[in-house]
């Protein structure tokens, strides 16, 4: 049995035994939340005079920083913590207006890029965004220049976002963890996410498919297949091309949509 037979679950025949490296993964996104959730943390202020903050945000250091931090403050930036950490806007205080996810599945900064590069106020928080003003007008919306007929429909679009935002006076933002109901971090929630598709190795022999009599995008489409290649929900996911909910088989088998599961499972498409 390989290692990777022995970090399977029980339920598909592991033994259940962690894996280290996604597991010591997972203990340092608990230090990244530490980090976000409690400013007033001695380790907040102890790295925040040691390395300084950017627009609230800790710095990386660069090369001078220790190894630890490095290695936590590029964590703190990987798809695998950042995409399920989210702002809950109250008064909109502490939560940046265009970096910060509180608005939608991704910051303003990614979803309108290029308003982003020509907002007059790249750093500021919701609170003060709303201050100014967002509607059609507010001050909020100034840019560097005069807009493009085409990015002025982005503003358009923008502003439909923002027009039922309504910020709550006496509560503080919050931040959630998405891949909790509690929306608190658990290490055994990360640690799910990074294991829960582990690459099953299939025993076939590749080099026997390469027949000339098979048709070529039928070898290439088989030779996919064993190296688990195919564009699955799994690899989709893995890849940060969808989101975790929507891992699950499109048959509505609520299975995850694996190659194994595809080929050998489903009921529906294995059949096929």
């Amino acid at each position: 049995m390989d290692w990777n037979s022995v970090c399977r679950s029980k339920e598909v025949g592991g033994l259940g035994v962690r894996r280290i490296r996604e597991f010591n993964v997972a203990l340092l996104g608990k230090w990244c939340w530490r980090l976000l959730e409690d400013r007033e943390s001695l380790w907040f202020r102890v790295l925040s005079a040691r390395y300084g903050t950017d627009e609230g945000r800790l710095r990386g250091g660069g090369r001078q920083a220790s190894e630890w931090w490095r290695v936590v403050h590029s964590l703190s930036r990987e798809r695998c913590f950042s995409d399920h950490v989210s702002r809950c806007v109250g008064n909109g205080r502490t939560t940046l207006f265009w970096t910060d996810v509180w608005c939608g599945r991704v910051s303003f900064s990614v979803r309108f890029s290029r308003l982003f590069e020509l907002s007059a106020f790249k750093g500021e928080s919701v609170l003060v965004m709303s201050q100014l003003g967002w509607g059609e007008g507010g001050e909020a919306l100034r840019w560097r220049r005069r807009l493009f007929a085409w990015e002025e429909e982005l503003v358009g679009e923008f502003i439909l976002l923002l027009v039922n935002v309504t910020l709550q006076v006496n509560i503080e933002d919050r931040w959630l963890w998405t891949l909790e109901n509690s929306n608190s971090f658990i290490v055994r929630s990360l640690y799910n996410y990074l294991t829960i598709q582990p690459q099953v190795e299939l025993p076939v022999d590749v080099s026997s498919i390469w027949h000339k009599d098979v048709p070529l995008k039928v070898v290439v489409f088989v030779w996919r297949l064993f190296r688990d290649r195919l564009s699955t929900k799994d690899n989709l996911l893995r890849r940060g091309v969808i989101h975790h909910d929507a891992r699950l088989c499109v048959a509505g088998c609520d299975f995850v949509e694996s190659t194994p599961h595809l080929f050998l499972h489903c009921n529906i498409f294995s059949s096929v």
